[in-house]
């Protein structure tokens, strides 16, 4: 039996073959289409997000090799989470006035895909780490929205881990007090925590925490002293409360967002689904052209997954 996981990727392949056809796709690799721009809703161009991914640092637009091994673009999966998130925001990139996410709104800015926020640490040769990705952002000058998006992410299980140089901003050192506020410390040693247990005994799962964190510290270091807003977007199927890894998902957004409630911090953390979004959408925006836009998320995103008894 095929895990939830692979039946998710099948199911989102099928409903894009479905949309667009069979050509798109690669004969070797039928899961990824040929081009980027294949793997976009109507409305949404390659101009719309091109020269903020190939700033980035994830190589999501270009194939590549691995161990000598070529490998397809990472947009071109019919079930690239980078994707989706270009496919919901790509047609708000010029139209900030109209863009409201978790109740924020007002923006004035384009957004940015793939924004990197240097975090402020170095590596062992004393070069800046690689930065944190945030896959959507919009700047003002008075406040942030950053976005972390995920699609089929949650219903794998996750191996989440902080190397040795994220210590000193969480724990602090012998010269220097902890930068990172109290209560994202405490969930850092909470993750931390969780590699002396077996994986069926972790408080994270399904929720990759270790990232959440990771995204918290290059926020609070590129925009200190700013109001952050940090909001969690995930993708569920539409009977996601039928199947348990989504359970199991939805309980751990719940305790990190529980977690953070008693702190007081600049970097506020919410998290809804894009179903929820949508739905927000459909009842709040001005934009003339978002119920077409909706019907098409809809019609290419909102599926359901058949029960799998194999976990992922």
């Amino acid at each position: 039996m095929k895990s939830l996981e692979q039946h998710a990727k099948a199911e989102i392949t099928k409903r894009l073959r479905e949309l667009k056809g069979g050509a798109i796709f690669r004969p070797q690799r039928p899961e990824y289409v040929f081009a980027p721009k294949d793997n976009l809703i109507e409305g949404v161009t390659v101009a719309d997000f091109e020269t903020d991914l190939v700033q980035a640092d994830g190589n999501e637009l270009l194939d590549y090799t691995r161990k000598g091994v070529p490998m397809p673009a990472k947009f071109c999966a019919a079930y690239s989470s980078s994707a989706l998130a270009v496919n919901t925001f790509g047609p708000l990139k010029h139209a900030p006035t109209e863009l409201c996410v978790a109740g924020l709104g007002g923006f004035t800015r384009s957004l940015t895909f793939e924004k990197k926020c240097p975090n402020g640490l170095k590596e062992d040769n004393v070069r800046p780490s690689r930065p944190p990705h945030l896959d959507v952002l919009v700047e003002e000058d008075n406040r942030i929205l950053a976005i972390e998006s995920k699609f089929i992410e949650p219903i794998s299980s996750k191996n989440q881990k902080f190397s040795p140089k994220y210590e000193a901003p969480f724990r602090g050192s012998s010269e220097h007090s902890p930068d990172a506020e109290p209560g994202w410390a405490r969930l850092y040693e909470a993750v931390l925590a969780m590699k002396k247990l077996s994986k069926d005994k972790q408080r994270f799962q399904r929720l990759d925490a270790a990232q959440l964190i990771k995204h918290y510290l290059g926020l609070h270091v590129t925009y200190r002293g700013k109001p952050v807003t940090l909001v969690y977007l995930f993708w569920e199927p539409t009977n996601a409360s039928e199947l348990e890894p989504y359970h199991r998902h939805s309980a751990e957004v719940c305790d990190f967002t529980e977690a953070l409630k008693p702190a007081v911090s600049h970097v506020r953390f919410k998290a809804l689904s894009y179903r929820d979004l949508w739905d927000e959408w459909e009842n709040d925006s001005r934009w003339l052209g978002m119920a077409a836009h909706l019907a098409r998320l809809r019609a290419r995103y909102d599926l359901r997954l058949s029960d799998q008894r194999h976990p992922t």
